[in-house]
């Protein structure tokens, strides 16, 4: 195999690892440079890790700074404010007296575990006078994975006795140990059961749960559908859902028979239980990995294929070509 081929399969290699994991940041930390100056006091870099930080975990961060000639006393005070704190053996503050040159600041913050995915700022107060309180505050961006994730629930279908939802995880993440209830309501009652228990469920995925519920009195209202379930960092979470019932729609009580009820999730019908996006990234990888091998196999042993087709050929030449001479050769011969 030549270099040329061996540089596209590296290339194909690549594209199919990229196309697998584009979701997935492989950095494990991050830098920014910075050019902030307050009263002296020029904030440069910063860099944190791990990179995104998660809820409910810790993460450390570094803060360079150059103090200016003129600056006898500086004062950096960690700000805790939500999701970001520090344990109580950790100083917040940071002072600097008679000093000049580069600083290297390092805090080990903790995010809290309900902390919102994306940029959350966190704060730095500089101080740069001993008999003040007051200064300038810096702001960080400080980039939060997703722990949690996000359900969408519809009526699926309904008799006399029970009632369907169906349940979808529309959020990034699997629901661990998920468990549906229906909790105490006005307007609604539960015979028999009022939860159960789904197990793990995958972003994409869906699942169905029935209970037996009575509608009391004639006005219709939502439903209310509890959640509950392990997030990405073991954090037991509950969530409360809306179930839109319409006017149209009775469940079992004294105002006539219940009718047939049916939904979709916004942007579509209900996807087949199981096929997730997953699954797609699966069959893509297996099709590319396939792809790979056979241009692999081809380039590395085209050539010995063809040097073992050409003796074949040799052979079966040699062998017509030394093959004894007829008979009547031979006899016209002598004659």
């Amino acid at each position: 195999m030549n270099k040329k081929m061996f540089n596209i399969m590296i290339l194909i290699a690549g594209i199919f690892f990229v196309c697998l994991f584009s979701n997935v940041v492989s950095a494990q930390e991050i830098n920014y440079t910075y050019n902030y100056q307050y009263d002296g006091v020029q904030v440069t870099s910063l860099k944190y890790e791990p990179y995104p930080a998660n809820p409910g975990e810790y993460f450390d961060i570094w803060i360079q700074a150059t103090l200016g000639r003129s600056t006898d006393y500086v004062k950096f005070e960690l700000v805790e404010e939500f999701p970001f704190s520090v344990d109580d053996n950790e100083n917040t503050t940071r002072i600097y007296e008679d000093f000049s040159g580069e600083v290297l600041i390092h805090y080990k913050v903790r995010v809290d575990e309900n902390a919102v995915e994306g940029i959350n700022p966190l704060k730095v107060k500089i101080i740069t006078s001993k008999v003040s309180t007051s200064g300038i505050i810096s702001s960080f961006d400080i980039n939060i994975a997703e722990a949690q994730t996000d359900f969408d629930l519809v009526i699926q279908d309904s008799t006399t006795s029970e009632v369907s939802i169906a349940i979808a995880n529309i959020g990034k993440n699997t629901a661990n140990s998920m468990i549906v209830r229906i909790p105490d309501q006005e307007g609604y009652i539960v015979s028999g059961t009022n939860g159960q228990m789904v197990g793990n469920l995958e972003s994409g995925d869906y699942s169905i749960v029935s209970f037996s519920v009575s509608q009391i009195g004639k006005s219709a209202s939502d439903l209310t559908v509890e959640i509950d379930y392990t997030d990405s960092i073991g954090e037991r979470r509950t969530v409360l859902k809306q179930v839109q019932i319409n006017s149209q729609v009775s469940l079992s009580n004294s105002t006539g028979m219940p009718s047939a009820m049916s939904g979709s999730f916004a942007g579509g019908e209900f996807p087949q239980q199981g096929k997730t996006n997953s699954n797609n990234y699966i069959k893509i990888g297996i099709l590319l990995i396939v792809i790979v091998a056979l241009i692999f196999v081809y380039f590395k042993y085209s050539k010995k294929i063809k040097e073992s087709f050409k003796k074949i050929n040799f052979k079966k030449k040699n062998k017509v070509g030394s093959s004894e001479i007829p008979s009547w050769v031979k006899n016209f011969k002598e004659k």
